[in-house]
């Protein structure tokens, strides 16, 4: 009797791990990607959602500076194509984006992790954010509805003791900028990398120097990053990043300006 209990026991592994070799490499990402991971500091839970769920939230978007980069699924990200990036959502799950301040409403795959930013829950392909019309506003509330869901997402529950998801996040160093513009902005500030020591980011500061002197590191949560301000003018602006990404300082810069 305990003999065949543990050979229907070594069968059922069997059949599972078969099962597993089975899956495609996507299905797999999607499967990893339910455990929990970790992002500067913060721990973040992804979990389940059902067909048909709605939600208000902030929506921002990202463009240049991950385009032709890996996503969390492993896509490489296509600014120009509809798709988005969520904390928690499994990936793969596709949402009905609805802007109520202009009626628009578009499709988008969550095939990426973030935004990583205040209370934002969204990011939008910079391709979406233009579709829905929010890409001016920079952050804007829209709601959400679920609309599919991958079936591997919904029949794999996360065991313990499994080492956290290290999602494929910031590779580089990228430059970015989130401000409010209006007649009165004068500078805006740009901020480059994340850094896990101060002394990773004094040495990336040196080679900086020679083309900004006035940048610095500040401390944020548990990483350390560079700062600097610029002339508020889109055109000066740019010119300046695409200079720094010539000389391999950045991989790629974005402006998440919101106009008042």
């Amino acid at each position: 009797m305990g003999m065949g209990f543990k050979i229907k026991y070594l069968l059922l592994i069997f059949l599972l791990t078969l099962a597993s070799w089975g899956l495609s490499k996507q299905d797999r990402i999607i499967r990893a990607s339910l455990y929990p991971y970790t992002v500067k500091g913060k721990t973040y839970y992804p979990h389940k959602v059902s067909v048909g769920e709605t939600k208000n939230i902030l929506a921002s978007w990202y463009g240049e500076y991950f385009h032709g980069r890996k996503t969390a699924l492993g896509e490489i990200y296509d600014m120009y194509g509809y798709t988005a990036a969520h904390k928690t959502y499994p990936l793969g799950t596709v949402l009905l984006v609805h802007n109520p301040k202009n009626g628009k409403s578009l499709k988008v795959r969550v095939n990426d992790r973030g935004p990583f930013w205040n209370n934002r829950e969204l990011d939008l392909s910079m391709a979406a954010a233009e579709f829905l019309g929010t890409k001016r506003a920079g952050v804007a509330e829209v709601n959400i509805k679920v609309v599919s869901v991958p079936s591997i997402a919904n029949s794999f529950v996360p065991k313990k003791g499994k080492a956290p998801l290290r999602p494929i996040y910031n590779l580089g160093y990228t430059a970015s900028s989130y401000s409010l513009i209006n007649k009165k902005t004068k500078k805006v500030f740009i901020e480059i990398g994340t850094f896990l020591k101060k002394g990773e980011a004094q040495r990336y500061l040196n080679k900086l120097q020679k083309y900004l002197p006035k940048a610095y590191i500040f401390k944020k949560n548990y990483n350390y990053k560079i700062k600097f301000s610029l002339i508020a003018k889109e055109s000066f602006v740019k010119r300046k990043l695409k200079h720094l990404k010539r000389k391999g300082l950045i991989t790629g810069y974005g402006l998440c300006w919101s106009y008042d």
